[in-house]
């Protein structure tokens, strides 16, 4: 273990920036192992987050880590997070809609189609 931290840390004092997934194909180690270690390194601040690396445009992006002490660079806005919560708040929309116009004692079965259709 103290082998691999030992590899890590002389690859990234050497300037180079590199995700987990990248550190793991350089060294022939497993993903996870190798998380493990750089997780470890990052709590103990010996390096930071320089950057994000976004494999695809929905996809959560992977953090680019850096040898040194500084603040990590700010999280990306998936933009996943977008594409679901526009039509989550106007189908709320639409359930206060259809909360208001309840009249008690009657049933009518077009009412949730009228509402969707007018919204």
């Amino acid at each position: 273990m103290t082998h691999l931290i030992d590899k890590i840390a002389a690859v990234l004092q050497e300037g180079r920036r590199m995700t987990t997934r990248e550190l793991a194909q350089e060294f022939g180690t497993h993903i996870t192992h190798t998380r493990e270690i750089v997780n470890k390194l990052h709590r103990s601040r010996r390096i930071h987050i320089a950057g994000w690396y976004r494999m695809c445009a929905t996809g959560y992006p992977a953090p680019v880590f850096m040898w040194g002490d500084a603040l990590d660079a700010p999280v990306p806005v998936v933009v996943q997070e977008k594409e679901v919560h526009i039509p989550e708040t106007q189908s709320y929309a639409t359930i206060a809609k259809l909360r208001e116009t309840v009249v008690p004692g009657s049933f009518d079965p077009f009412r949730v189609l009228m509402a969707q259709v007018t919204a």
